[in-house]
């Protein structure tokens, strides 16, 4: 097997994928909300991902942030040439890519705003660890953002000798890295459909397998056969960071911030009795077994004390209810306990916010809630951010944008991406000004709106069933492939039918659809 230095996997590339954590937008508010000073980004900064890939997020973020500069960085260059290719396709000239590993960075490289490493810190040498520590360290500006995510413990401590065997089984084969995981994969439900003990005594573990089987291969490739691959406690990544310089100021997903939405009470003690962050980001990850974690640091960060503060520092980010119809009580379960929320302050919020986003300053502002002490409405709003209620935008969304007649899409990238994604097997996020980040949409979705934008309405259907027919894709019912032709049809037509009334209404909101006149 082909592998770059320290047993790194080359010879599969990875697989192109948005993820919404590393948008500088989401960075920033998970900061904001622990209290801390994050980058301002109206005047532009600077982005840099480590590791990037095949730069999918990268060159997304760059379309929807068009004031900002974007670089990435990653060792493969078939990585680096697909991600040259977006940037070429969408017209983005605020992003570029350098393939390189973490010691080589250009000179002048200088100091970056934010700094993104998504899993690769699992998948490294620990000499390599050193090098984006040392980057980290380097290029990350005073107040500026770092986040890592990386496989963490203890959730991985009941499938790493799955981890063990695919690796070590895969060495014993022939073929390329692909055929070497198939060949495992093979191997590990014949152990287990023939009751090896560890599936016995390990039902969770047998449980993985299938999931294993519904991934894609490539992914499997990079997550298993790297030969230093890595699961860490939250404190030993916080110990590293710390070395470099930087503090631990929050995480992603939002909810993670909160314990009383990952930890069920029985166990919340310790919560109440201790203010070591360190010592609770522990303690909660066992409470949840948490696998994976994205965590925030940041060089010299700056302490918000209040909320005056905050409206000072963070009062560009917007709040929009994530969806029409919202009622209390609200209820959300994020994998660990069952949280409500209701009451005045929360039905006050959802009116607010039903229509156009708001920003912190003037949710405060509105009679409905100008009475009550700002702290409490502040912590509302981001309980309700927690929870799923709202969502926060870069800028400012409004209702009411007509999607009568011809569509259009007014962004490059996006006519680019729905041009070549669509139908692809997977999602694929386009990307939104208003919002700062991508919206990500279904495949059948991104091929439904790419015939209406680019022929119009009529044989709508009929096209899509086409092109499925063409693409070799498939439809599914109650989780089996649809055969019959019309009954795909009838699939077909519910699809279109359900993008034109809710998909369109929400894409022309977030301005990355408009009617052509």
């Amino acid at each position: 097997m082909s592998t770059a230095t320290d047993g790194y996997v080359t010879d599969v590339s990875y697989i192109p994928g948005f993820y919404p954590h590393l948008a500088p937008v989401a960075m920033r508010y998970a900061a904001a909300l622990n209290r801390v000073a994050p980058p301002r980004t109206a005047a532009g900064f600077r982005y840099l991902e480590l590791g990037c890939g095949l730069g999918r997020s990268l060159t997304t973020l760059a379309a929807a942030n068009p004031n900002g500069e974007f670089v990435g960085v990653d060792i493969n260059p078939e990585h680096t040439a697909a991600a040259d290719r977006d940037i070429a396709a969408g017209g983005l000239t605020n992003a570029r890519v350098i393939t390189s590993g973490f010691a080589g960075l250009p000179a002048d490289l200088g100091e970056f705003d934010f700094i993104a490493l998504h899993g690769v810190f699992s998948w490294v040498a620990p000499g390599v660890r050193e090098e984006i520590l040392a980057a980290a360290r380097r290029h990350l500006r005073p107040e500026g953002l770092l986040l890592v995510s990386y496989n963490s413990m203890p959730g991985w401590a009941h499938l790493q000798p799955i981890r063990g065997i695919l690796r070590q089984y895969a060495a014993l084969r022939q073929g390329d890295s692909v055929q070497r995981v198939r060949d495992a994969l093979a191997y590990l439900v014949f152990m287990r459909d023939r009751h090896a003990k560890y599936f016995d005594d390990n039902p969770r573990a047998a449980a993985y397998v299938d999931g294993l089987l519904k991934q894609d291969v490539r992914y499997l490739v990079h997550e298993y056969l790297n030969e230093h691959w890595t699961s860490f406690y939250f404190a030993e990544v916080a110990q590293m960071f710390g070395g470099a310089g930087l503090t631990f100021v929050g995480s992603l997903p939002v909810f993670t911030n909160f314990w009383d939405l990952c930890v069920r009470p029985e166990f919340q003690e310790l919560f109440r009795t201790t203010t070591n962050r360190l010592v609770t980001e522990a303690h909660k990850d066992f409470c949840a077994n948490t696998a994976f974690r994205w965590d925030i640091y940041s060089k010299a960060p700056r302490l918000m004390p209040d909320v005056a503060d905050r409206l000072r520092e963070t009062d560009d980010l917007h709040f929009r209810v994530v969806q029409p119809g919202i009622t209390l009580p609200w209820q959300a379960n994020l994998g660990i306990v069952t949280s409500t929320v209701q009451g005045p302050i929360y039905q006050a919020l959802l009116n607010i916010l039903g229509s156009d986003s708001k920003r912190l300053s003037e949710i405060l502002a509105d009679p409905a809630v100008s009475s009550l002490p700002p702290a409490d409405v502040a912590r509302a709003v981001d309980a309700g951010v927690a929870m799923g209620m709202f969502d926060v935008s870069a800028g400012r969304i409004e209702g009411g944008h007509d999607v009568n007649g011809r569509l259009a899409l007014p962004d490059r990238f996006n006519r680019a991406l729905l041009e070549t994604e669509s139908l692809g097997g997977r999602p694929l996020a386009l990307a939104c000004s208003a919002t700062g980040t991508g919206h990500t949409l279904g495949d059948l979705d991104a091929a439904i709106l790419h015939e209406l934008v680019e022929r119009g309405e009529t044989g709508l259907a009929e096209r899509i069933d086409t092109r499925l027919t063409q693409s070799g894709r498939t439809l599914e019912r109650d989780g089996k492939p649809v055969q019959e032709a019309a009954d795909r049809l009838t699939l077909v037509r519910a699809a279109c039918d359900a993008l034109r009334t809710t998909g369109l209404p929400q894409l022309a909101r977030l301005g990355i659809v408009r009617s052509d006149a």
